[in-house]
C-alpha cells in the first residue's frame, strides 16, 4: 500500500520493489487516483508498471497546501471515504500479507490494524526522522502508532534505526535494518558530460539552496560547466527565486521529469546536500548505479556508503562543496574511475535481489508473529 501525490524518488523504488516482488509472489498495488493516474498517463511510468496490478483507492491529498487549515481540513475528509475503499478492497483480496510504505499510508491504515486480522509490515524510509525533527503533533502520532502495531518493521539506514530507538525504544528493538536498494538495471552509465546534478524532493532538509550556492562558486570558476537540479517539493518557490538571484538560470538545467535515467547517465557528478542523512538516499544510490562521482555532505552514516573511492565527503558549506567539484573535475580518468566504482558498489551492496530476498524472509517472520501475538 502506497499512497502519494506524485512520484518522486521513495514512489520510484516502491514502484521497482513490486515488479522484483512479483517474481516471487501475488503483488497487488493498493494507491491513491492522483498516483494511479499518473502511472496510467505518464509514457515511462506507463511502461514501469506495465504488468502491476493496481487498486484505485480515491482521493487522498486536497488541492490545497495540507499545511493550510483548509488543506488540512480537506484531506480529513477525504480519509474517511479512502479507510472504507481500502477496507473493501482488502477484503476482497484476502492477502496474506500488507506492507505499508510511506507515512500517508499509516493514517489510512490506521483503524484497519485492529479490524482486520492481517499480518502488516511497515518500511520506515526517513519517517522516524521527520518524527523527530519537522512532523507536527497529528503526524507523529500516526508514525508511531504504526511502528508500535506492525507485525514487522523495516528501517532503511541505520540513522533511521537510531531516530526509531529514540522515539520508541520498544518498536526498534523488534526492526531489521534493510538499506535502501536501487534498480540497477535501469540506472545505467551513459555518455558523460561535463554536468554536476542534484535530485531530490525539495524539502529544506534536502539542501538544494546549497546546491545553487555551491553551484554559483563553480560557475565562476569553470563556465563550462552545466548544472542540473530537478526535484519538486515545498521548497520549489524559493529554490527558483534563488536561482534567478545568483544569476544560474541559463547554466542550471531546472524541472521535475518522472525518468531520471536519462540524467543521470549523462552527468559526471552527483551532490547529495542533505543536512542529517545521506545514507539511504534513493537519489544518491540511482547516481552511483548510473556511475556518477559523488559529493556528499559529511552527515549522519553518510560514511557508510561515501569514501574517497567513490567521491568526497564534505562539510555542509557551498565553498567546501563547490571546491570538491572542481577538484574531481579538473582529473578526468580519475573522475571516470570514481565513477565505475561507484556503481561497483551499488550493484554489490545494493540491488534489488538481495533485499526482496531478505523481505520475503521478513514476510515470513510477520506472519508468525501475527500468529503467535494475534492481539497486535
Amino acid at each position: 500500500m502506497l499512497l502519494a501525490p506524485f512520484a518522486s524518488g521513495a514512489e520510484h523504488q516502491s514502484l521497482a520493489l513490486c515488479r522484483y516482488l512479483s517474481r516471487y509472489c501475488r503483488v497487488t498495488l493498493l494507491t491513491n487516483d492522483e498516483f494511479a493516474n499518473q502511472l496510467a498517463a505518464d509514457p515511462f511510468l506507463r511502461r514501469y508498471s506495465a504488468g502491476l496490478s493496481v487498486v484505485r483507492l480515491g482521493r487522498a491529498f486536497p488541492s490545497a497546501p495540507a499545511g493550510t487549515l483548509g488543506g488540512a481540513l480537506h484531506r480529513a475528509r477525504l480519509y474517511l471515504p479512502l479507510q472504507l475503499a481500502l477496507w473493501r478492497a482488502l477484503r476482497r483480496l484476502r492477502p496474506p500479507l500488507v506492507h505499508l510504505i510511506l507515512a500517508p499510508s499509516f493514517f489510512a491504515y490506521a483503524p484497519l490494524f485492529y479490524l482486520l486480522h492481517v499480518p502488516v509490515v511497515v518500511t520506515l524510509a526517513g519517517e522516524m526522522r521527520y518524527v523527530r525533527r519537522f512532523y507536527g503533533l497529528a503526524k507523529r502520532l500516526v508514525v508511531r502508532h504504526a511502528a508500535a502495531r506492525a507485525n514487522a518493521l523495516v528501517v532503511c539506514s541505520p540513522d533511521e534505526l537510531a531516530n526509531l530507538a529514540a522515539v520508541s525504544p520498544a518498536a526498534a528493538r523488534r526492526a531489521v535494518v534493510l538499506d535502501n536498494f536501487t534498480d540497477v538495471h535501469r540506472f545505467a552509465p551513459g555518455a558523460k558530460e561535463p554536468l554536476v546534478a542534484f535530485a531530490a524532493r525539495l524539502h529544506p532538509e534536502k539542501g538544494a539552496l546549497l546546491f545553487l550556492e555551491a553551484a554559483a562558486h563553480i560557475h565562476r570558476a569553470r563556465p563550462d560547466v552545466r548544472f542540473a537540479l530537478m526535484g519538486r517539493g515545498e521548497q520549489a518557490d524559493v529554490v527558483d527565486r534563488r536561482l534567478e538571484e545568483l544569476g544560474l538560470r541559463g547554466m542550471v538545467e531546472r524541472g521535475f521529469v518522472t525518468d531520471l535515467a536519462p540524467w543521470l547517465a549523462r552527468s559526471s557528478i552527483f551532490v547529495s546536500c542533505q543536512l542529517y542523512e545521506n545514507l539511504g538516499s534513493s537519489s544518491l544510490l540511482e547516481a552511483m548505479a548510473s556511475a556518477n562521482a559523488i559529493v556528499a555532505t559529511d552527515v549522519g552514516q553518510t560514511w557508510r556508503i561515501i569514501d574517497e573511492t567513490v567521491g568526497r565527503r564534505v562539510p555542509a558549506d557551498p565553498v567546501a562543496i563547490a571546491a570538491a567539484v572542481l577538484d574531481l573535475l579538473a582529473d578526468p580518468s580519475r573522475l571516470a574511475a570514481l565513477g565505475a566504482a561507484a556503481r561497483q558498489r551499488v550493484v554489490e551492496r545494493f540491488g534489488p535481489e538481495p533485499y526482496v530476498e531478505r523481505l520475503l524472509e521478513l514476510y515470513t517472520s510477520a506472519q508468525a508473529a501475527r500468529r503467535a501475538c494475534p492481539e497486535r
